[in-house]
């Protein structure tokens, strides 16, 4: 069952979180709410940051432009890999959503987890069953189920819980 939290103890959650099958942790909120400054605080848990945006970006645009979207999860996964690291803070996720990539940001995500502990940032909100990117009505507005049987956390900011 995915957990909402809204003010976390690190030392806790990052417990269950590695506890679950995904050990997966988003911080969810609009732009502007402070995702980043709340993934900063990992920090101190011995966490490998990954400035996805940037990261991504760069190994892309070596590829073949009518390539790209073909390879991109493999990129992405590579990237995450690269680092080698047993934990990883993940922030500029943006990327992932927009087009022509349009990976499925929640699946890959649940994947990479399953291996590592995770913490990354969602630029959206949530409810009991869904995670929203972005704002209704914007081209790159999406929404992505999940279920009771996933086992991640989700950190709000700006007060959403």
């Amino acid at each position: 069952m995915t957990l909402f939290v809204n003010e976390p103890d690190w030392s806790a959650t990052l417990e269950q979180a590695k506890a679950g099958y995904y050990k997966l942790i988003l911080i969810v909120g609009p732009t502007g709410s402070g995702k980043s400054t709340v993934l900063k605080e990992t920090s101190d848990y011995n966490f490998t940051h990954l400035n996805f945006g940037k990261a991504f970006s760069r190994e892309l645009s070596t590829k073949p432009a009518h390539l790209r979207a073909a390879e991109a999860e493999e990129v992405a996964i590579d990237l995450v890999d690269a680092t080698d690291a047993a934990r990883i803070a993940i922030d500029n996720t943006e990327v992932l959503f927009e087009s022509p990539i349009r990976l499925n940001p929640l699946a890959l995500l649940k994947s990479l987890s399953t291996r590592r502990l995770i913490v990354a940032t969602w630029n959206g909100s949530f409810d009991a069953s869904h995670l929203y990117y972005g704002i209704k009505g914007h081209p790159a507005y999406e929404e992505f189920k999940y279920t009771e049987e996933d086992t991640f956390i989700i950190v709000a900011t700006n007060n959403l819980v």
